[in-house]
């Protein structure tokens, strides 16, 4: 199987421009063999990092909400149009409005443009909690079978440091994970250890590592010129790098595929073999043999919490992907009889 992982700029807060992107990005993917992409972390309209460099800008947060990504606007709508052409499975990262809320999620659309999975990040990290909600409960399910049977998953930036919501992804059977980063400075240029590339990277190795599991390492790209746009010049946020460091890791760690330069854009492919999981498994299963279950467990509330519930209306109608308008219309019909 060939996977991938996007490195790339948005279109910085342009959401039509935005989606197009993405719908290349997955063609130029499956042209290429790969069955499954990954994309970064809110890479429609683009991650909002003028957060951490300045105070609240009521303007650009008002352009910013505006520019966000309704799971029942005509954009996407398109999106999974254009991964139904693009026949790939896809994981994208986006900014969804949801009334006039924002919230940081992800979908995971198949071949034939039914969204299989929609998730929000549990917990907004830092001062994106200044314009971004927190997750419903249903955002606990991670994962769904992907292609070839095998289990894909995601998480966004900041969850992989959360060791409790990665011991609950990793109960779900993920051998695929997806892991979406906006775009990192490196240490080397003196960004600090906690918001580098590097420590991203360590918890995305670590999370292949410690679930035994294959991991799309997907982020943005920040150039230069695009600095004053998105409110970092001048500030320990401006990554004058370009901040990217997409990379593929194997289930013991190993890096299988990864760009050398942090301001290239571009789609990193490796073939995997889901059978290569299975020596981390022998030595370490985490929630197998090599658990005591009997002495330390999870806990998982997972009620769901509606505002508004209605008399008759059963639990599941109430998650997110259950609001999600699937792909309508007798084209789409069709592709699903063949």
């Amino acid at each position: 199987m060939k996977i991938a992982a996007i490195q790339a700029e948005p279109v910085w807060f342009n959401l039509d421009a935005s989606v197009d992107k993405v719908i290349a990005l997955a063609k130029e993917a499956a042209s290429n063999g790969a069955q499954l992409v990954g994309f970064p972390e809110a890479f429609i309209p683009g991650y909002p990092m003028r957060l951490w460099s300045s105070g609240f800008d009521p303007a650009f947060s008002t352009r910013y909400l505006q520019n966000s990504l309704s799971v029942k606007s005509e954009q996407y709508q398109r999106l999974l149009r254009g991964v139904r052409d693009a026949k790939i499975w896809a994981v994208v990262g986006f900014v969804e409005r949801d009334g006039d809320s924002m919230y940081c999620a992800q979908s995971i659309i198949n071949p034939n443009g039914k969204v299989v999975l929609h998730r929000r990040k549990l917990k907004a990290t830092g001062y994106e909690r200044v314009i971004w909600g927190d997750a419903p409960a249903d955002s606990l399910i991670t994962s769904v079978e992907g292609p070839e049977g095998a289990i894909i998953g995601c998480l966004i930036c900041g969850e992989h440091r959360q060791p409790l919501l990665r011991f609950h992804h990793y109960t779900q059977g993920v051998q695929i994970h997806v892991a979406s980063w906006p775009f990192f400075g490196s240490t080397k240029d003196g960004t600090p250890p906690a918001f580098s590339s590097e420590n991203a990277t360590m918890f995305a190795r670590c999370t292949a590592s410690e679930g035994q599991m294959f991991v799309i390492s997907s982020t943005h790209v920040m150039r230069p010129e695009n600095a004053e746009l998105c409110g970092v010049a001048g500030t320990v946020r401006d990554f004058k790098t370009g901040g990217g460091f997409a990379a593929i890791h194997g289930p013991d760690g190993r890096e299988l595929a990864a760009f050398q330069d942090p301001m290239e854009e571009g789609i990193l492919y490796a073939d995997i073999n889901l059978e290569a999981r299975l020596t981390g498994k022998i030595i370490s299963d985490s929630v197998g043999h090599y658990s005591r279950p009997d002495l330390l467990s999870l806990h998982v509330s997972a009620a769901i919490n509606p505002l508004v519930r209605q008399q008759g209306k059963k639990e599941e109608e109430y998650t997110l992907l259950a609001k999600i308008p699937q792909l309508t219309g007798e084209e789409y019909e069709k592709e699903n009889e063949t």
